[in-house]
């Protein structure tokens, strides 16, 4: 199999010409991008699911995201991970952005967020898991949602990032929802 490759960037996000390979150390100074999608009913209910026991942060609960991989916009890296985790096809249009944030990790793995708001029926989609990755998925209504997250059986870094950015995930949602 392939390992998954990314493109090496500056703290700004441009590309710096050459790629990253999934597991192996990153040089300092040297970022990669991540996208994260918030997917929100037009009624407000928020889609979270359930990470795959064997991966890190196995068993706790998060919204939708993963790595940006060589070639792609921190868009296409979106809907391509909103698709293959949960079954949503949305178009580009569908996508309104929320924030975009870099953050040096512990590890000396720096990462750039994009985040998303994506807003979906669910009577017109089929949610399905993929495999390897999720195991479970919930719609809260976003009351709950908001008690979810303080009960510890989130991600951390995911939780603590949308906390940190909660204004500005409330701000779209009055925007695009239907409450």
């Amino acid at each position: 199999m392939a390992k998954e490759m990314y493109d090496a960037c500056d703290q700004a996000g441009n590309p710096l010409g050459y790629a990253l390979v999934r597991g192996d150390p990153i040089p300092e100074g040297v970022w990669h991008l991540v996208v994260e999608v918030f997917s929100v009913t037009a009624g407000g209910r928020v889609l979270v699911t359930r990470r795959h026991p064997d991966k890190s942060w196995g068993g706790y609960w998060e919204y939708t995201g993963g790595s940006v991989v060589k070639g792609e916009t921190p868009l296409q890296g979106a809907l391509r991970e909103l698709r293959e985790e949960t079954g949503i096809t949305a178009a580009a249009e569908d996508l309104h952005p929320v924030y975009v944030e870099a953050r040096p990790g512990i590890d000396g793995y720096n990462t750039i967020y994009h985040s998303f708001l994506a807003v979906f029926d669910p009577e017109a989609q089929t949610i399905r898991l993929q495999e390897g990755e999720t195991v479970d998925y919930r719609l809260l209504p976003y009351g709950d949602f908001l008690q979810f997250i303080l009960t510890g059986q989130c991600a951390t870094p995911i939780c603590s990032r949308f906390l940190d950015h909660q204004a500005a995930f409330e701000q779209l949602m009055a925007e695009y929802l239907h409450q």
